[in-house]
């Protein structure tokens, strides 16, 4: 567990490295966003409402996020969830970015978020960078997952996305969950004369079983609501990760042999997982 002590202490030198140029900055550029080369244009805010299914049951959430600048090369985003999880079960996520930005060439930081189905709940922290390269944009995340009830390990996730239009961006990806590997399919379109609405949808299917849907609709308002799609993404704000921690706390099962307590976890009488490790540890799946 060496390297999660290694990446919280990452995450504290970044931020004290980074927010005393945050009080002095100016949050609002008044330069156009399409020759803006700070990381972030000023102030944005985004609000989405999306519905969908994880692993066959019933997901639907609110999503808050808001973006600032720490400085004209740096920004944090925090991102707010709350839902409803197959009918009976309330959900609830956050997440933190705080990285370096380029419009030009590219975003690298420090990523971490929380995700809850009452009662389970897990975390992911770890490293993101997104490279551009005219209309593609290659994105990728490297963390450690753990919480109450899953393994801690390390996984990916992978996106190359293509703006068809400033407007439009389709992508694929891989994700790496406790189900397994995961394929993804997204998209988002920004309707350039709706002043910020936008709709959006993935779909993604995986090893054991596991699929996972949803489509929403998204608004964004603050100093880039005006900007394209492509513009958005890359001066405004940064991808919004969650819910997808649900798929790590989808499938869970009491053990036969309950695991002591250790200092990064309470006592491991259930798990998280997929169906073979399950069964290697003797339980069967059921939900709490």
């Amino acid at each position: 567990m060496s390297c999660l002590r290694l990446i919280f202490a990452s995450v504290a030198l970044f931020v004290l490295a980074s927010v005393p140029g945050a009080f002095s900055a100016e949050l609002f550029d008044s330069t156009p966003i399409a020759q803006q080369v700070n990381a972030v244009s000023g102030i944005n805010f985004s609000t989405s409402l999306e519905g969908g299914v994880v692993d066959g049951k019933s997901n639907h959430m609110f999503i808050g996020s808001f973006t600032i600048p720490l400085g004209s090369s740096f920004g944090t985003q925090v991102d707010l969830g709350v839902g409803s999880y197959d009918s009976d079960y309330s959900s609830a996520a956050a997440g933190l970015h705080i990285f370096w930005r380029d419009p030009g060439i590219g975003m690298f930081g420090i990523y971490g978020d929380y995700t809850y189905i009452n009662p389970e709940h897990n975390g992911r922290v770890g490293f993101e960078g997104s490279l551009y390269h005219e209309r593609f944009t290659v994105d990728v995340l490297i963390a450690a997952r753990f919480g109450q009830h899953v393994y801690t390990t390390w996984f990916d996730e992978i996106d190359l996305a293509y703006y068809f239009t400033d407007n439009f961006r389709a992508s694929i990806g891989h994700r790496g969950t406790s189900r397994g590997n995961v394929a993804n399919i997204s998209f988002e379109a920004l309707n350039p004369n709706s002043s910020g609405w936008s709709v959006y949808g993935d779909a993604e299917i995986g090893e054991d079983d596991y699929s996972a849907a949803h489509f929403g609709v998204r608004y964004a308002f603050g100093s880039g609501a005006d900007s394209s799609l492509i513009q958005r993404d890359r001066s405004s704000s940064v991808q919004i990760r969650i819910p997808r921690g649900l798929a790590d706390i989808s499938q869970c099962g009491a053990i036969a042999s309950p695991k002591p307590k250790t200092w990064w976890r309470s006592r491991l009488w259930a798990l998280c997982a997929s169906k073979d490790e399950l069964a290697a540890e003797g339980a069967t799946i059921e939900k709490f």
